[in-house]
């Protein structure tokens, strides 16, 4: 699990940073949503998305809860050692880093109540969890622990299964999201690379702010790679490289693949590198997303 950090400013040329000592800031937000970008989320406030809505919210360092539109979600805690979401209506994605079977992330939907084990991509909707990747235990259970490609669900009698999915608009906004974060960190690491006065220490495994994306982006303590398959590159490894010049063009490889992968994803048009993120002002600053399905729109899982 990542370190607390407190709370630090600092002013470079082309880079601001802000690192957060909690879960529930708001990272992005399209269309009808209850909350606005880059403000905070108390613990007990319900998160709702209207029609065409999506909300992107920060959980620890690398971890993104997304919500679809006609949506509510309500994180019950926020301390980055102790994160609880509880899924109350509509869908939402979850990319998980850094919690494990001793300091899970605790997630309700309907009758469940599960908690996510491993870094990964979890799909709740309709009171179902998908385990896109990753490992996911089932606290109501018995602690029983599924793995990628499961669904649990408990609406007609508990019952878990194998699954494919299909790609959905949210799980293409997500993957895309991941993408444009990958792609903005390594912007950032430019920018430290030019400036050797800088903390490096300080900027290990957190967000910051960096105003020339709209968003926060994730800066992790050693060579990242997402599960979706973006490469993260660590402030430190960026600063100790020298003038070598370090292209940020890597930081579009990866991508997950829906070939084969029951994951339903594709990297089509969503892994190039190279290239700057687009400018833009808070909240709107992101490259547009697709449209996000309605909770009721989520592909229907079919037996492999």
């Amino acid at each position: 699990m990542s370190s607390l950090v407190l709370m630090l400013m600092l002013q470079l040329p082309t880079t601001q940073f802000l690192v957060s000592t909690k879960a529930g800031l708001v990272n992005y937000v399209q269309g009808a949503a209850t909350v606005k970008a880059a403000t905070s989320v108390p613990a007990g406030k319900v998160i709702g998305t209207g029609p065409g809505g999506a909300v992107e919210i920060l959980l620890n360092p690398g971890s993104y809860l997304r919500m679809g539109e006609n949506s509510k979600v309500v994180l019950d805690r926020v301390e980055l050692y102790d994160i609880a979401v509880r899924i109350l209506e509509g869908s939402a994605i979850i990319e998980a880093n850094g919690f494990n079977k001793d300091l899970p992330l605790q997630v309700a939907t309907g009758d469940l109540k599960m908690e996510i084990i491993k870094d990964g991509v979890y799909l709740f909707a309709d009171g179902k969890v998908v385990v896109v990747d990753g490992r996911i235990r089932d606290a109501s259970n018995g602690g029983l622990i599924y793995g990628k490609g499961n669904e649990i669900s408990n609406d007609q009698g508990y019952r878990a299964r194998k699954v494919k999915t299909f790609t959905t608009g949210l799980e293409l906004w997500s993957q895309k999201r991941d993408a444009e974060i990958s792609r903005a960190n390594l912007n950032v690491a430019k920018s430290l690379q030019q400036n050797p006065n800088v903390p490096i220490g300080s900027l290990l495994d957190v967000w910051l702010w960096y105003p020339a994306f709209g968003s926060f982006i994730y800066m992790p303590g050693a060579r990242y790679r997402s599960p979706y398959g973006y490469r993260y590159q660590a402030a430190g490894e960026v600063y100790s490289s020298g003038s070598g010049g370090f292209s940020a063009a890597s930081g579009g490889e990866g991508g997950r693949s829906n070939a084969n992968s029951g994951g339903g994803f594709s990297n089509a048009s969503s892994g190039g590198g190279g290239g700057g993120v687009s400018a833009g002002p808070v909240g709107g600053g992101a490259p547009s997303a697709p449209s996000i399905p309605s909770s009721g729109s989520h592909s229907t899982p079919v037996a492999p």
